[in-house]
């Protein structure tokens, strides 16, 4: 008869069995896991500060402190890497505007401000995801396939949910209300891209500024509550 020791070594073995050696406290999936993180963090900073053109596998690991072997154990390629750092900025970006408009989702105006001051001030507080996020993304579309449309439609789509319960009379149609929501999406972008390449020369509070008119402007010709009087 096995003796209950005996049988408690082999359950632990059984159970460390199917998620890997226990190593320093992790089983080998969560290992895994911090691996990836690691190198996503490492594509990041190297893409967003030297160019995804420039970026070498070589490069990530050192920047990683991890070998090649743990790179092609989480991706196969570069452009993987690259599609993984985009949606870890992506995903952070969204959550730190999220976080920032949620108490103002009634009052237009302050709406409006604490998103343009969420997202300027995410790019120049973490300069190589502005990068990143703003030019790489742009520059390398065709490397990041469908993603970059999908997420850019996106934060269209959160315009326009952000939009909608605030108007006063009917909104346009579905094709002139999302070419309306681009333009600010395009615009915000577009300032951000000569922002960043100007080293942050212009004041932020400017950059705010300007874009609050010109969504202020779009908002009174939607017939937005705080830009427009109720008839």
């Amino acid at each position: 008869m096995t003796s209950p020791t005996t049988d408690s070594a082999s359950e632990t073995t059984a159970a460390t069995g199917k998620q890997g050696r226990p190593y320093a406290g992790m089983a080998a999936t969560q290992r895994q896991l911090e691996r990836r993180n690691k190198l996503i963090e490492a594509g990041v900073v190297l893409i967003g500060r030297d160019g995804f053109a420039t970026v070498t596998i070589d490069a990530v690991c050192a920047e990683a402190g991890l070998t090649k072997r743990y790179f092609y154990e989480a991706f196969s390629s570069r452009e993987g890497l690259l599609t993984a750092a985009y949606e870890s900025v992506t995903q952070e970006f969204l959550q730190t505007i999220l976080i920032a408009t949620l108490p103002h989702l009634q009052d237009a105006r302050q709406l409006v401000r604490s998103g343009l001051t969420a997202t300027f001030g995410f790019v120049k507080r973490h300069p190589d995801k502005g990068r990143l996020l703003m030019i790489e993304a742009m520059s390398v579309r065709g490397q990041l396939s469908h993603v970059f449309g999908q997420r850019y439609d996106d934060f269209v789509k959160l315009l326009i949910d952000f939009t909608r319960p605030l108007l006063v009379q009917g909104a346009p149609s579905d094709v002139v209300f999302n070419i309306m929501a681009k333009s600010m999406v395009g615009a915000i972008i577009h300032l951000c891209h000569g922002w960043i390449a100007t080293d942050f020369k212009q004041p932020e509070q400017e950059l705010i500024e300007g874009m609050e008119r010109i969504m202020a402007g779009i908002g009174t010709s939607l017939g937005v509550k705080g830009w427009v009087v109720p008839s």
